[in-house]
Formats: structure tokens, C-alpha cells, sequence
């Protein structure tokens, strides 16, 4: 991982209760998250997640799909984070 903020993205859909379901977990997680409209115009994720919506990506790989489980999803953001803070304080020492 690189120094960068880590990333949260979302990909959903109109009308998904699930979509919206994990939209109010991912407000309660604090990470800059953006949220994608798999068919918006342009969007090319429509074929990649068609039938997996919400799919949660971190940094660009997939952490959590269909449901979001608000307890694990925290704890890999937290798993994450950590990685990338020791991945930074190793570079560091490097120098």
C-alpha cells in the first residue's frame, strides 16, 4: 500500500435495500468512502458487479460484498491501517 489516505469505495445501485443498508453502516466507518452507481452513464463496473452489489473495495480490491458486516468490515480497516502505518514507518527508517 502506498502512504496515501486508505480508500473505501462503494458500488450499489437504484432501488437495492442492501445498498442502502450498507450506505448506513459505511457512514458509521471513518474513512473517506466513494460511492459509484454501477449504472451510471460511462461506469464500467455494471458487468464486474451486476449481481454482487454492494460491493465494498479498499485501495481497489474487494473487502466485502452483498452484506455488510459492519463488525469485520472495521476490523479490516483497522488491519489495513495498521499495515499501511508500519509500511510507512519502515520506509521511513529506511532513509
Amino acid at each position: 500500500m502506498s502512504s496515501a489516505l486508505l480508500r473505501l469505495t462503494l458500488f450499489t445501485k437504484t432501488n437495492c435495500g442492501l445498498c442502502t443498508t450498507a450506505k448506513e453502516a459505511l457512514t458509521r466507518v471513518p474513512f473517506h468512502l466513494d460511492q459509484i452507481d454501477i449504472y451510471a452513464p460511462g461506469q464500467e463496473a455494471a458487468q464486474k458487479y451486476m449481481f454482487d452489489v454492494p460491493v465494498v473495495e479498499l485501495n481497489g480490491r474487494v473487502a466485502m460484498m452483498h452484506r455488510i458486516d459492519e463488525p469485520k468490515l472495521i476490523d479490516i480497516l483497522q488491519n489495513a491501517h495498521i499495515l499501511q502505518n508500519a509500511q510507512k514507518s519502515e520506509s521511513q527508517q529506511k532513509k
